[in-house]
């Protein structure tokens, strides 16, 4: 008969993260609890793929979606993603929308016909990464490529009797009810369009679509922290809006450090001379740089060719290709050498952030 854990969120999740993976190995369906109610997990390999996928299908579950993790997912069967698909990739997932990627997919010689037709039978491939703490948790131990299908069903045992068989595997939460289906996208090109309503607003996705700069420093606490807010500042002063809704109009301005494992507020200094000339570090925490926020990128603005360099060494290819801030020279770290100082290295990003307004105000 089928297996039914109840999921505990205080104990170490290891050994469940183990029997889920044993149990995908095996080519059973695992049923874990998503953002639309509950999911169902599929072996694309499995023999019996096409028998669940139909069993599923006819109880009125979504079509089924390769399980993603990140744009390299798609990439990984052949399907280019454009730098606004990476985008919504990035900041939306994990969440409730599907991104059906538009081209002709290079399947896996493993999975049978019936289960690359299933994919293909609603158009484009689709892909999906559901929202939940057991999901995230268990996901990125999983050995992709998966199947995910929605069944929108409230409880796990209304999932396994849908599936009807006796090596299902099952994490249970209790009732789990769906408060709406996930969105769904087509990336064509450079653009998207809804195919689908859902949860996710059209508002929604055209913040997550805005264009990405990042400014990376050493700590992320002070020098990129101030560029990011006084970049903030800058920009919203030259569209006359507030720096917060500069998603809407179509622009992100993060930050982030080579050495820093992040949680850290900026310098009380730089929380200080941002205010001085406008801008607002209060709620400032430092975070790390990881290959996702690179590839998300559409620019890298570093303080130091250093950090450029180690950008490149430590993840070769991805990204745009680094720029300094200041041209052909370094910015400085102004860390434990006064309020002064400070203030001087604020003007110098001021400076050079002028020159590059235009590129992307105009963009």
């Amino acid at each position: 008969m089928p297996t039914v854990l109840d999921w505990n969120p205080t104990v170490d999740p290891s050994e469940l993260v183990r029997v889920t993976q044993e149990a995908v190995a095996a080519g059973s369906v695992v049923v874990l609890p998503g953002d639309c109610g509950y999911v169902s997990l599929v072996n694309p390999a499995s023999p019996n793929a096409a028998k669940y996928l139909a069993a599923l299908a006819a109880g009125g579950a979504g079509p089924p979606a390769v399980l993603a993790w990140a744009a390299d997912d798609p990439v990984g069967l052949g399907l280019p993603v454009s730098t606004t698909g990476r985008r919504l990739m990035y900041r939306a997932w994990p969440g409730p929308i599907v991104m059906a990627v538009a081209g002709e997919p290079k399947w896996p010689s493993e999975w049978p016909e019936v289960v690359q037709k299933a994919l293909t039978a609603n158009g484009p491939v689709r892909f999906r990464c559901p929202e939940h703490p057991l999901c995230e948790t268990i996901i990125p131990a999983l050995s992709l490529p998966m199947l995910v299908v929605d069944t929108f069903l409230p409880t796990a045992e209304a999932v396994l009797d849908l599936v009807d068989d006796p090596d299902t595997f099952a994490v249970a939460v209790g009732e789990h009810p769906a408060e709406g289906k996930p969105t769904v996208i087509t990336l064509r090109g450079e653009g998207y369009e809804v195919t689908e309503p859902g949860l996710f607003s059209s508002d929604e996705l055209e913040k997550f679509a805005a264009r990405i700069v990042l400014f990376v420093c050493t700590g992320n606490t002070c020098r990129s922290p101030l560029a990011e807010s006084l970049a903030k500042k800058l920009v919203a002063d030259r569209l006359g809006c507030a720096p917060d809704d500069l998603p809407q109009r179509g622009l992100w301005m993060l930050s982030a450090g080579v050495a820093t494992s992040g949680g850290d507020p900026a310098s009380q200094d730089s929380v200080t001379v941002a205010g001085e000339f406008g801008a607002s570090l209060e709620n400032h925490e430092s975070r790390g740089v990881n290959p996702e926020l690179l590839a998300a990128a559409d620019d890298v603005i570093t303080m130091t060719r250093a950090h450029a360099q180690a950008l490149a060494a430590r993840y070769p290819g991805v990204g745009p290709t680094p720029r300094t801030l200041c041209g052909e020279g370094d910015l400085d770290d102004p860390i434990g050498a006064g309020i002064g100082v400070y203030r001087a290295c604020a003007r110098t990003i001021v400076t050079h952030l002028e020159r590059l307004l235009p590129e992307w105000i105009g963009q």
